[in-house]
């Protein structure tokens, strides 16, 4: 990944949903920048759309790398309690590390409606310009 996401963004939900908000800018403003693209060039539609594939892209590894911070965490604190199982501050902290865990992979949903609505809005917009194969092969497949 090419900006390394520090391992707190992935522990404090806050800074999570922060960070992700900000790689969500293009798909907030997908309709004024519609709007102000001539959508009847093929070139500023591809050029509008390697920067949506690449915001898309940037936002998946994010989720990825830090469903992968916590997975290790929660591996690291499973062995620790498998040394002593009645460690209960222990099994608190991996509720709460489990629930993170589920409202960050709960953005792959998140990020299935936001593309949802601004490929829409896209491709109603640059009619001409056809989706690449392999970008519909990245959108479709099954995590």
């Amino acid at each position: 990944m090419s900006e390394e996401v520090d391992p707190d963004v992935c522990y404090n939900l806050t800074y999570f949903k922060d960070f992700m908000k900000g790689y969500r800018k293009i798909d907030d403003n997908i309709m004024l920048r519609m709007n102000t693209t001539n959508t009847h060039s093929v070139e500023n539609c591809t050029q509008f759309f390697k920067e949506l594939a690449d915001a898309y892209s940037k936002r998946e590894k994010i989720i990825n790398h830090c469903l992968k911070i916590l997975d290790q965490g929660l591996e690291r604190k499973q062995k620790a309690l498998d040394e002593d199982p009645y460690d209960s501050n222990l099994k608190n902290q991996m509720f709460v590390d489990e629930s993170k865990r589920r409202m960050i992979y709960n953005e792959y949903t998140v990020e299935d409606i936001v593309r949802d609505r601004s490929l829409t809005v896209f491709k109603n917009k640059c009619r001409m310009f056809h989706l690449p194969q392999e970008f519909v092969d990245f959108i479709n497949r099954k995590r």
